[in-house]
């Protein structure tokens, strides 16, 4: 069995989620190899999620997807998806009038009054009575005191309190679908959330003290994993749980982006690259990186292995209507550099074309307000759409001259592969990692200079001018090369 551990598994997600999803999927699909994969972060509607995966056929049905907190509550936390049915138990409603309170009302959002002292926040699951969560609020400091959270169901799942002085986290209570608590979080007093010890309870008692997460992540790993289970981890979160695990595990780190930032070894990779006598293999996207990091670090070779991405189809016939539009489409985040990608395209529509770009992808940190302010400040908005999350990429790239990859890093640039397989190049700052062994230039795409604005508006303008005509990836990136890739893996691993 295949063990496979990841710190969060995200309905709506990027690319390393992505990524380990699909090789879950082509192992048991091509090398029969059935998996199971351990998320550690906290959702009491991961059920939700699993079954939004197997109906768009990003999982099988023979994936098994274990929680920490479900077996921290004794398997009493996740709840089955209510269904229309006569024999179905009632979602629990909850009446939006409370005797003695005056209610403003404002969509699924309701906020109590007693004598014109606010003193209650609700907020409702959309276009029901089932409540999401209620705040408590303070007449002393006006802020919330306590946060009440309900399952879909209708069930409490979740108490926390907040401190009146700076409203940061005090602790945590945590219920199981019956009713009881089994786990407690408690934080420091002060602006920063810091964790001070977590408290494991059985039968309403104190059972297991933690002085992290990452000390409750390898207590759960102890538990579940056995000696000689091979284990892939994707997460540089969980490096440390996995490396303190007492099992006698196969330990596979796997890489999804670059372990350098400006010039220096990211804090979150320097344990995997110190804990080799541990580590049985180092799975890297490229050989680049591979390079990089033996020059850096004094690893046996054989301990790495080289897994690009791969398409099931390379696909060679691609004559699909072209629209006068660009395209971005990954998550809209500072690393991203999507503001370098507007300064250019300004420059470009200031030279009299009239292309359209196209942004797709998950707003973090209110990056997109920004994007927009800037359009309007470079008076390019009316050229410029911002589309949200799209699960229809091979849509967006058909149609498109080109997409767009600005980022200050990338492990190996998972869009960029599916871009070109969709017959649409890729214009791309020639950064670590993958870019450049993906793009032949001028052929399926256009390598520039990180951080040159100046060239990637004249890279435009080329690719406006001269269209591409055999966009096309290398037979590296094929189902047959990763075949034969995690077989040889796989059986080294075994031996």
């Amino acid at each position: 069995m295949i063990h496979t551990i990841t710190s969060t598994l995200p309905l709506v997600h990027g690319g390393r989620t992505k990524s380990l999803l699909y090789r879950l999927k082509f192992l048991e699909e091509n090398l029969n190899e059935k998996s199971t994969i351990h998320v550690t972060n906290y959702n009491p509607h991961y059920l939700y999620v699993y079954e939004e995966f197997k109906q768009r056929e990003i999982i099988t049905e023979k994936l098994v997807i274990k929680n920490l907190y479900e077996w921290l509550s004794g398997n009493k936390l996740l709840e089955k998806i209510p269904t229309k049915t006569i024999f179905s138990k009632k979602v629990k409603t909850t009446s939006v009038k409370i005797p003695g309170l005056k209610e403003e009302i404002k969509d699924s959002i309701v906020r109590y009054y007693r004598d014109d002292e606010y003193v209650l926040y609700r907020k409702f699951y959309e276009n029901t009575n089932a409540l999401r969560f209620e705040d408590y609020m303070s007449p002393l400091s006006k802020k919330r005191i306590e946060r009440r959270e309900y399952t879909k169901n209708g069930n409490l799942h979740r108490i926390t309190n907040f401190s009146i002085n700076n409203d940061v986290k005090l602790y945590e209570e945590f219920y199981d679908k019956n009713g009881s608590i089994y786990l407690k979080k408690y934080y420091a007093d002060s602006k920063k959330t810091t964790l001070i010890y977590i408290i494991l309870l059985k039968n309403n008692q104190p059972y297991k003290y933690f002085k992290s997460e990452k000390d409750m992540f390898t207590y759960y790993f102890n538990h579940v994993f056995e000696d000689g289970n091979i284990v892939f981890n994707d997460a540089r979160l969980l490096d440390k749980p996995l490396i303190d695990c007492e099992k006698d595990l196969k330990r596979v780190l796997v890489f999804h982006s670059t372990h350098f930032t400006d010039d220096n070894i990211r804090n979150s990779y320097k344990l995997a690259f110190n804990s080799k006598e541990v580590i049985d293999k180092y799975i890297v996207l490229t050989d680049y990186q591979k390079n990089d990091i033996l020059s850096e670090f004094e690893i046996e070779k054989e301990k790495f292995k080289v897994i690009p991405h791969f398409v099931e189809t390379i696909r060679t016939n691609k004559n699909f209507g072209k629209e006068n539009q660009f395209c971005y489409i990954g998550r809209i985040s500072k690393e991203k550099q999507v503001n370098h990608i507007i300064r250019a395209f300004s420059i470009y529509i200031k030279k009299g074309y009239d292309t359209k770009l196209m942004i797709y992808g998950k707003d973090e940190q209110g990056e997109v307000d920004e994007l927009k302010k800037l359009s309007s400040e470079l008076g390019v908005e009316e050229y410029i759409e911002f589309k949200g999350y799209t699960d229809k990429p091979k849509e967006v790239f058909e149609k498109s001259i080109a997409s767009i990859l600005t980022s200050k890093f990338e492990g190996f640039g998972l869009t960029v592969m599916e871009s070109i397989n969709y017959g649409c190049p890729v214009i791309s700052y020639n950064i670590k990692y993958g870019s450049s062994e993906l793009i032949d230039n001028h052929q399926n795409g256009i390598l520039v200079e990180k951080n040159n604005i100046d060239e990637l508006a004249i890279a435009m303008e080329n690719a406006s001018n001269k269209q591409m005509k055999d966009v096309k990836l290398s037979d590296r990136f094929s189902l047959e090369c990763a075949i034969k890739n995690y077989q040889e893996l796989i059986n080294e691993l075994k031996t």
